[in-house]
C-alpha cells in the first residue's frame, strides 16, 4: 500500500511539471544544442514563447550554414530563407561560416545584403568559395571593418590581387589560404607590409612561395604565433629566419619541405615557447638532428608533436622524445617505419598525459604494449594503428574490452594497395567490438 501511494504521489508530480514555467535561461540553454536550422524550421513554430526565444541574441553570435543543405547554389534563395533572421540577429552576430558557394556570389543589389547588414562580425569563413574574387573581398572589407578571422582556404580565384586587398584588413590576426595555388611571393609580400600584426598564418599546400616572400613575411611579421610552411620551393633559409624573427612562435607546421636539412632541426633547438611542432616529409634530415632537438637544453615545452614520413625517426629518437616531452598530449610518428615496440613501450610510461597517440604504418610493431596502454594513459581516447600489420587483432579486441570508449583507427585497405588509392585518409575507419563479432 505504501509503495503504490508512493508510485502514484511521484506520477501526479510528474504529470504536473508545467514546462512551460521554465525559466528563459534554461530553455535557451536547451535551443544552443540545436542547429539553425532547427530553430528556424521547428522550434520558432511552436509557441510565441519560443519564437521570441528562437531569435534570441545569444543563439546567433555564430552563424555556420556549411553543413546545411550542402553547397549553396543560389545566394539569392538563401538569404531569402534566412530573411526572418538577418534583421534580428545582424547586430549581435560575430562568426559567420559558409563552405563551397558555387552559385552568383556579388553584393550589388538589396537581396545580397548579407554583408552590409552582418557588420559586427569579426570570424569570416569562407572556405571552397570558387567566385570569392578580390572585388568580392573588398566589398566585404568596406563593410565588415571589424574582422579578425579570415579563412579562404581553396578558394579557387583568391590570388595576388586578392592579397592585397587582404592586407586592408585593419584588425586581421588570423588569416588561411591553404590551397590558394594563385597566390605567390607578391601576395605574401602584401601581408607582410600590412599595417597590423597577424597571429596566425595558415599556407598548407601552397607551393608557389620561395625563402624571398617567407623570409620578408617574417621580418616584418613578428608577431606570428601560428606559423605553417608548405612548399617545395623552400628551403633552410624559411625555417632559420622564422625561428630567429619570431620570438612567441607556439605552433610551428612544417609541410612537405623536402630541401629542408638538419640546419632546419638545429634553429628549432631552444624554441622554448613552442607547443606544437609538425615536421613532415623532411627526407633529408639525419637521425642525429632530429635526436639533438629533444635532448638539447633548454628543453622544449612540447603539447602536439608529430614527425611523419621519415627513416630518420628511430627508436632512439623516441626514447629522447619520452625524455624530453614529458608534457605531450598528443604524438605522431606515421610511417616512421624504424621505430619498435620497445620505445613505443616507453613511450607510454613516460608521457602520461598523452590523449592521442597516432602509429599508422609502423609495420615492425607487436603491439604487446596494448595490454597496459589504458593503465599508463588514462586519458587516451584516440589510438591510430593503421598498417600496423604486426598487430593482432585479438590484441585490439581485449583494448576495447577493457576501454570501449576508445577510438581506435585502422585500415579498411592493405598497405600494398595504398599507393594506387593515393590519399591515406579515404581508407582509415574506427574499430569497434562490433569488427571482432
Amino acid at each position: 500500500m505504501a509503495d503504490s501511494a508512493s508510485d502514484r504521489s511521484s506520477g501526479e508530480c510528474a504529470g504536473d511539471v508545467d514546462w512551460m514555467k521554465l525559466p528563459p535561461e534554461l530553455w535557451l540553454e536547451i535551443f544552443s544544442y540545436l542547429s539553425p536550422v532547427t530553430i528556424l524550421n521547428v522550434v520558432a513554430f511552436v509557441c510565441r514563447k519560443f519564437n521570441s526565444l528562437s531569435f534570441h541574441h545569444s543563439l546567433w553570435k555564430e552563424l555556420d550554414v556549411t553543413n546545411w543543405v550542402g553547397p549553396i547554389i543560389n545566394l539569392d534563395s538563401f538569404i531569402e530563407n534566412l530573411s526572418p533572421v538577418i534583421d534580428l540577429v545582424s547586430e549581435n552576430l560575430r562568426s559567420l561560416s559558409f563552405c563551397r558557394i558555387t552559385g552568383n556570389f556579388v553584393f550589388g543589389s538589396d537581396k545580397r545584403c548579407l554583408f552590409y547588414k552582418f557588420s559586427n562580425i569579426v570570424r569570416l569563413e569562407l572556405p571552397e568559395c570558387e567566385y570569392v574574387t578580390a572585388q568580392i573581398l573588398e566589398e566585404i572589407r568596406q563593410n565588415c571593418t571589424k574582422i579578425e578571422t579570415l579563412n579562404l582556404s581553396r578558394c579557387s580565384n583568391v590570388d595576388d590581387q586578392a592579397m592585397q586587398v587582404v592586407s586592408k584588413f585593419e584588425h586581421l590576426q588570423i588569416l588561411n589560404i591553404s590551397e590558394c595555388s594563385k597566390v605567390t611571393d607578391e601576395g605574401v609580400n602584401f601581408i607582410a607590409d600590412m599595417p597590423c600584426q597577424i597571429l596566425q598564418f595558415l599556407s598548407y599546400n601552397v607551393h608557389q612561395f620561395s625563402d624571398r616572400g617567407i623570409v620578408n613575411l617574417v621580418s616584418k611579421q613578428t608577431k606570428i604565433e601560428f606559423f605553417v610552411l608548405s612548399g617545395d620551393n623552400l628551403t633552410d633559409s624559411s625555417v632559420i629566419d622564422a625561428c630567429h624573427c619570431l620570438s612567441n612562435l607556439k605552433t610551428f607546421h612544417i609541410y612537405n619541405c623536402k630541401n629542408l636539412t638538419d640546419r632546419s632541426i638545429y634553429a628549432l633547438c631552444g624554441k622554448v615557447r613552442l607547443e606544437c611542432l609538425y615536421l613532415q616529409r623532411a627526407t633529408k634530415v639525419s637521425t642525429q638532428a632530429i635526436n639533438h632537438l629533444f635532448q638539447d637544453k633548454p628543453r622544449l615545452n612540447l603539447k602536439n608533436l608529430s614527425i611523419s614520413f621519415t627513416d630518420a625517426v628511430v627508436d632512439e629518437t623516441v626514447d629522447a622524445i619520452s625524455s624530453g616531452c614529458p608534457h605531450l598530449e598528443s604524438i605522431d610518428l606515421k610511417f616512421c617505419s624504424k621505430v619498435t615496440d620497445k620505445s613505443i613501450d616507453k613511450l607510454i610510461k613516460s608521457c602520461r598525459k598523452l590523449e592521442v597517440v597516432c602509429l599508422h604504418g609502423l609495420t615492425n610493431l607487436e603491439g604487446d604494449w596494448l595490454a597496459k596502454i589504458d593503465h599508463y594513459l588514462p586519458k587516451l581516447h584516440c589510438l591510430g594503428i593503421a598498417f600496423c600489420s604486426g598487430i593482432p587483432d585479438e590484441k585490439v579486441k581485449h583494448l576495447l574490452l577493457r576501454k570501449p570508449d576508445l577510438t581506435v583507427i585502422k585500415n579498411r585497405t592493405p598497405i600494398d594497395e595504398l599507393k594506387q588509392i593515393g590519399d591515406t585518409s579515404r581508407v582509415l575507419r574506427k574499430i569497434t567490438l562490433n569488427d571482432f563479432e
